[in-house]
């Protein structure tokens, strides 16, 4: 079972890419959670992805970890999909976009967080639900490439 479900990942990956290489990245989300379901084996009896797996497949914040109801709850990845496609768009620019380098990509900063919704408000006041803070980019700092600086600039813990 587990070499169909690499195979609806690859065929997710396709989709990416091709999405990608057409320069069309407003519906990568879909198919980037489609990716990480089959990734990760999130999937329906049917064999579909399903994406409410990732609240018990994703890193929990602390707070989050003392919620059982869903509905309190908000998945959030761990690098904004804005941030994520950043990183695509440079892969294009540079002509470097390739299936093994879009997977690498994808399986090195794709990850959920499971956050509570007055973490995930807390979040979206500082203006960080779509951006990193201004030290992710900065090598000088010491939240440089610091997946965790959106989250620690607004006290949430895993």
């Amino acid at each position: 079972m587990s070499d169909l479900y690499q195979f609806h990942a690859h065929l997710e990956l396709q989709h990416i890419f091709l999405e990608a290489n057409a320069e069309r990245f407003h519906h990568l989300s879909t198919f980037i959670d489609g990716y990480y379901c089959y990734r990760h084996q999130l999937v329906t009896r049917q064999g579909k992805a399903d994406w409410t797996q990732i609240f018990e497949h994703g890193i929990r914040s602390k707070a989050a970890s003392q919620i059982a109801d869903r509905k309190k709850l908000v998945r959030e990845p761990r690098l904004p999909f804005a941030v994520l496609t950043g990183k695509l768009k440079v892969l294009v620019r540079d002509d470097e976009l390739n299936l093994e380098s879009l997977q690498s990509l994808l399986d090195d900063h794709l990850e959920y967080t499971v956050l509570t919704r007055e973490e995930f408000q807390r979040l979206k006041a500082a203006g960080l639900t779509e951006r990193m803070p201004a030290g992710y980019y900065c090598p000088a700092s010491s939240d440089y490439q610091n997946t965790d600086a959106r989250f620690e600039a607004v006290g949430i813990e895993f």
